[in-house]
């Protein structure tokens, strides 16, 4: 929309996970460098975690645009699902067994075996990565293990690489996952940018989609960024996407920390409507009725009075009924005799 009034060949802080993009911080090279020797090395299972909106999608991107074409791998976003589903999709993507063919886990893990020997023999390396790994369960993870099993006397035949938020990390911290977290030998996670990166992110990003430089974000604005972002890129995106549309609407290329703060002051007004509303929703919703107690009546003194008459008849009542059964009972045992 704005791309033709700056100049621009495409929008800069689109939020899709385009490694084109990808601005290399220091927690990034770090990051791309360990995933890399995990491959290379053939090392089993390499981890990488980080925050939501930290750009864990995208290296994984890069890093799959550079490597070698040889290596065969499979990319599988958000895995959910049975160890045999997974293996099903695992399969299809490397054209070994069409997902259409219902086979059995056995007979699954059976082919996956052969095609890893026949790739080891062509020396081509088979990778397989789990983005949004937390959302594996502990059995799904459990059974991720046991391909690790599949290997020669020097090396691994699969590297599986597992990507995601810090409940990751969590996650393989628990008791009954101890025997996955020791076969993982490579771990990185990937941080924050820093202020410095943030500014650098920016002017890398606006270059990446053809500025020529009349673009200017001032040291003020890219500390308010920075604030509001945390130094997340996909927040960093959001905040200077809205700044670049606040600009050509009044018609600036330059942006002061002045401008950058209204613009994130509307962002998060626009947020903190949202989770009004959702708080309003949740507090309309009728409250549970209260346990019933139990109520003991108050009772008239006419009423009390009623009763003890209507008391007082019964047990003379009750008297005349025993005295008539005891009389016939004697004249009984008179006649008896």
């Amino acid at each position: 929309m704005y791309e033709s009034f700056y100049g621009l060949s495409e929008k800069p802080f689109s939020l899709t996970p385009d490694p084109d993009f990808l601005y290399m911080s220091a927690s990034h090279k770090k990051a791309i460098t360990y995933l890399r020797y995990g491959i290379e090395n053939k090392e089993g299972f390499v981890q990488l975690s980080g925050e939501i909106g930290s750009g864990k999608t995208t290296l994984l991107r890069s890093l799959l645009r550079g490597l070698d074409r040889e290596i065969r791998s499979v990319y599988i976003v958000n895995p959910r699902g049975t160890f045999r589903q997974i293996l099903r999709t695992i399969l299809d993507q490397l054209n070994v067994v069409p997902f259409r063919l219902d086979y059995s886990k056995e007979r699954l893990l059976d082919k996956f075996h052969e095609f890893l020997k026949s790739q080891e023999a062509l020396n081509h390396p088979v990778v397989l990565i789990f983005d949004e790994a937390q959302n594996l369960d502990i059995i799904t993870l459990e059974e991720l293990r046991m391909l690790s099993n599949y290997e020669t006397e020097k090396e691994k035949l699969v590297q599986i690489i597992l990507v995601g938020q810090p409940e990751l990390r969590d996650k393989l911290d628990r008791p009954e996952l101890a025997q996955l977290r020791q076969r993982i030998s490579v771990r990185s996670h990937l941080g924050p940018l820093t202020r410095e990166e943030t500014r650098a992110y920016i002017e890398h990003r606006l270059a990446v989609a053809g500025s020529n430089g009349s673009i200017v974000f001032t040291p003020e604005a890219c500390d308010v960024i920075q604030a509001y972002s945390r130094g997340l890129p996909r927040l960093i995106n959001i905040a200077c996407n809205n700044i670049l549309l606040a600009g050509y609407v009044e018609e600036r290329r330059s942006f002061t920390g002045e401008m950058a703060a209204r613009v994130v002051s509307e962002i998060q007004a626009d947020d903190g409507r949202i989770e009004a509303a959702a708080e309003s929703f949740s507090a309309s919703a009728p409250a549970p009725a209260p346990p019933a107690r139990p109520v003991t009546p108050e009772i008239a003194p006419e009423a009390k009075r009623a009763r003890r008459r209507r008391f007082g008849w019964a047990a003379a009542l009750a008297g005349a009924v025993l005295a008539v059964v005891a009389a016939i009972t004697r004249l009984i045992t008179k006649m008896t005799k």
